[in-house]
């Protein structure tokens, strides 16, 4: 995300016009224009003054920083495998780690990849179990230690996907050309990315500020969160229907389409959800 896409939301959060911003940095409102437009960037100390104001870093507010796969050198890996022969409701449970990509198998089987970067033993640190019912796969994959960089690439047979449900807490989901019924995540997250995806996705990330990106949107998207500023980025364009519930909850900059098949939900508590179009 670009500097003037954060100063726009940044803005919108705090429900402050253009004006407002500019009387409160002592600039012109043609100067915010600016910056938000992408037409010009402040200067160092203008900087320092929009972090103060809006409690964040100068990196933070400068950095363009890419929601996309991590690229791990594959330095060390540990994979795990299982065939399955028919349709399953995958559960899935993972401790602490920075990124998951759920991708579809051609095969018949689930296969689980860790990577990283630092870490060697990572057989002797984490623990893959699969539990398999009728009906239902249980995977869950254990850590003995907090591995920063852990990387982990889950290949789920295409053939045989229907719900997922996940629990964990990492930074980056990545859902890359899936068509399932629907995915459930509880537990912290940063930033979900969606690709060439159909279906329903529910984000269960309470008190947990999150950025969805969807090349397509097509499907619904429900978050359910407390007190939290969730970003949706969707293309230019995209006809959607939106459905508020919860209390002291509000949409920023959504368009509504009732007649729409593509839904996007909020529910929880004192939150908001912007809505960007690009």
């Amino acid at each position: 995300m670009l500097f003037n896409e954060k100063l726009k939301m940044l803005r919108k959060e705090k429900n402050l016009t253009q004006e407002e911003l500019a009387e409160k940095l002592n600039v012109s409102r043609q100067a915010i224009t600016k910056w938000e437009s992408g037409d010009g960037t402040p200067d160092i100390e203008n900087l320092k003054q929009v972090s103060v104001l809006f409690n964040t870093t100068i990196d933070e507010l400068v950095k363009e920083e890419k929601n996309v796969t991590t690229k791990i050198e594959e330095k060390y890996t540990y994979n795990e495998e299982l065939e399955i022969e028919h349709t399953k409701h995958f559960d899935i449970h993972i401790s602490q780690i920075y990124e998951l990509n759920i991708i579809p198998n051609a095969e018949e089987k689930v296969k689980v990849e860790l990577l990283s970067n630092k870490e060697e033993n990572l057989k002797e640190n984490f623990k893959i179990t699969f539990d398999d019912l009728y009906n239902k796969l249980d995977i869950d994959i254990k850590s003995k230690k907090q591995i920063q960089d852990m990387v982990i690439n889950m290949y789920l047979p295409e053939k045989y996907i229907n719900d997922i449900e996940l629990n964990s807490k990492m930074k980056i989901l990545n859902i890359s050309n899936l068509e399932l019924n629907k995915l459930e995540y509880d537990g912290d997250l940063k930033y979900l990315n969606v690709k060439n995806s159909k279906g329903e996705i529910v984000l269960n990330t309470t008190k947990c500020d999150i950025e969805t990106n969807y090349d397509k949107l097509e499907g619904m998207l429900e978050v359910n969160t407390i007190n939290s500023v969730a970003r949706v980025e969707i293309p230019k364009g995209t006809k959607y229907k939106t459905v508020l519930k919860g209390i002291k909850n509000e949409f920023i900059d959504a368009v509504n389409t009732e007649n729409s098949n593509n839904v996007i939900e909020l529910n929880g508590i004192n939150s908001k959800l912007i809505v960007i179009e690009k």
